[in-house]
């Protein structure tokens, strides 16, 4: 119990210093897959008791990131049957098809069912029973150990992040087909590939979940939590000046002089001498 306590403790305060360090506005969420037969904490609230009936998982999150609850989400608390039935495996039908034709018949998103299934061919999903549900839950004060944390952020604090988990060397490859993107990017991709993914909340997100227009979202697996956190901020430290934090300096970056220096990195410089004339 000790050690329960203690590595909760540890994530809490990663929590903690994501929203001091990049000031942010909500609680970055974080996400617990539960494989089947797993005990569930009972501090996690059912959203179809709270609510009175299912709602979109996107919703959970905003109340998670906004209010500071806790859920457990299984599939009859989820009314998105798209994300429940194709992405966390959580229900199912007889026909597989049936959430395309949905798609086409019910909303048309895409051209025809075609192009539906075409944009789609690259997601990643979970198969059928692979977990009984998943947790959510505010860091800072998370009553799980997470498989994946999703940032809620501004585009200023995305490039923040971006650069954090590229400084040793890596590179983000990210997905985007505008539609189920927090379940189906944030968390099931995340959770597979165990990579950071950039996040463009996809329409459901913000007309049912009230993610604002200016919200991006950074979704990083636990194994890279601690590099992203650590690598923050490093990112551009042997320049002369301090481009990089927040809020964000003016913009006379590369505008001429300022007392008779130039203000502009001095990689350029370095550059210009080493160019064949």
């Amino acid at each position: 119990m000790l050690k329960i306590m203690e590595e909760l403790n540890n994530y809490k305060k990663m929590g903690q210093d994501l929203i001091d360090k990049l000031k942010l506005k909500t609680y970055p969420v974080a996400v617990k897959m539960i494989p089947p037969g797993e005990e569930v904490t009972s501090n996690a609230l059912r959203p179809h008791k709270v609510f009175g009936r299912e709602v979109p998982a996107c919703m959970t999150y905003t109340w998670c990131r906004r209010s500071g609850m806790s859920f457990f989400l299984q599939g009859n608390d989820i009314a998105c049957k798209p994300a429940s039935i194709k992405y966390f495996g959580l229900e199912k039908t007889a026909d597989p098809n049936d959430v395309y034709k949905a798609w086409e018949r019910k909303a048309k998103y895409k051209a025809n069912a075609e192009a539906e299934k075409k944009s789609r061919e690259s997601d990643a999903v979970l198969d059928f029973g692979e977990i009984q549900g998943f947790v959510v839950s505010p860091l800072n004060k998370t009553i799980v150990n997470p498989d994946v944390v999703m940032i809620y952020t501004s585009p200023l604090n995305l490039s923040h992040l971006i650069l954090a988990a590229t400084y040793n060397g890596e590179c983000i490859t990210s997905h985007f087909n505008g539609m189920e993107s927090s379940c189906k990017e944030g968390i099931v991709r995340t959770y597979k590939t165990n990579e950071c993914h950039v996040v463009s909340p996809g329409m459901g997100d913000r007309v049912l979940a009230a993610v604002q227009d200016h919200e991006m979202i950074f979704s990083i697996p636990e194994s890279k939590l601690k590099m992203v956190l650590d690598n923050l901020f490093l990112a551009g430290n042997k320049l002369s000046f301090d481009p990089f934090g927040i809020p964000h300096m003016n913009p006379t970056l590369s505008a001429g002089n300022i007392f008779d220096n130039p203000v502009e990195p001095g990689v350029w410089e370095y550059l210009r001498k080493r160019i064949n004339k």
